[in-house]
């Protein structure tokens, strides 16, 4: 398990946010500034700013830097307005704009992009989303979640049956005569065993079945970046695949001899 960052205090972010605006007090300007009020109200005209604090562009205050978000473009590595005045601003815009926004219409129209994005986002943080993703596996609450889920999907798939395979069938299948086999999605080679995924064509979940023709070869990308409801899944997709399944059958009968004696 990948060991957590702890969480910084209080004091450990006003002194990380100084430091990164390379302002540097003495111990005694430092101990001083960490007892201040985070705001110190109101800009008035004249009144010079302490070292370490900024005045937000919104509310108009006097702010420890740490009471604002991290912009490395600034001279003091802070955004223009504080947190609280960013928030506001961006929970008005959604909520003047949410009643205009069909979001399954915008990602129809730029599909190809977002998948694009979401790729190559998952390549860059591999590392760190598989880390959160196990130290969430192995906490109480994601425990809870898994067994729950594994529970619910034991239970469909047994209810589910289908013709019975074993994995190097369906591997052997998809190869179609070729060296690797062929990811179903993407239509590519699938190069090393540790980007190979077997995935149900139609989901369990939404009523698919677990049998020799509803499952496939997949890249790990390819079947992650696939959503929840299967949209990218098409007619050709299901056809293509029950296809390759029965001229499998039919070219190895004896692997599927209870198959082949009640066709």
């Amino acid at each position: 398990m990948s060991e957590k960052v702890p969480e910084l205090s209080c004091n450990e972010k006003q002194i990380q946010r100084l430091n990164m605006a390379d302002v540097f007090l003495s111990d005694i300007d430092l101990q001083q500034y960490l007892n201040k009020p985070d705001d110190l109200g109101e800009y008035t005209e004249g009144i010079e700013k302490p070292e370490g604090f900024k005045r937000c562009g919104g509310c108009k205050h006097i702010q420890k830097f740490y009471m604002f978000n991290i912009n490395n473009a600034s001279k003091d590595k802070c955004t223009g307005n504080c947190k609280a005045c960013q928030k506001k601003s961006a929970s008005k815009s959604y909520n003047k704009t949410k009643g205009n926004r069909n979001y399954k219409a915008y990602y129809a129209e730029h599909k190809e992009t977002k998948q694009e994005h979401s790729k190559n986002y998952y390549q860059e943080n591999k590392d760190k989303i598989l880390a959160k993703q196990k130290d969430y596996h192995s906490s109480s609450k994601g425990r809870k979640v898994m067994r729950k889920s594994h529970a619910k999907r034991r239970y469909l798939m047994a209810n589910n049956k289908g013709i019975p395979y074993k994995r190097e069938y369906v591997i052997e299948r998809d190869k179609q005569g070729a060296e690797y086999p062929i990811c179903y999605l993407c239509d590519l080679a699938i190069k090393f065993d540790k980007e190979l995924h077997l995935d149900h064509v139609v989901a369990i979940a939404l009523g698919g079945k677990d049998c020799f023709t509803n499952i496939a070869c997949t890249h790990e990308i390819c079947n992650l970046r696939k959503t929840k409801d299967c949209r990218e899944i098409s007619v050709n997709h299901v056809e293509t695949v029950i296809g390759r399944a029965e001229k499998y059958i039919d070219e190895h009968p004896e692997l599927f001899n209870d198959v082949v004696k009640n066709a």
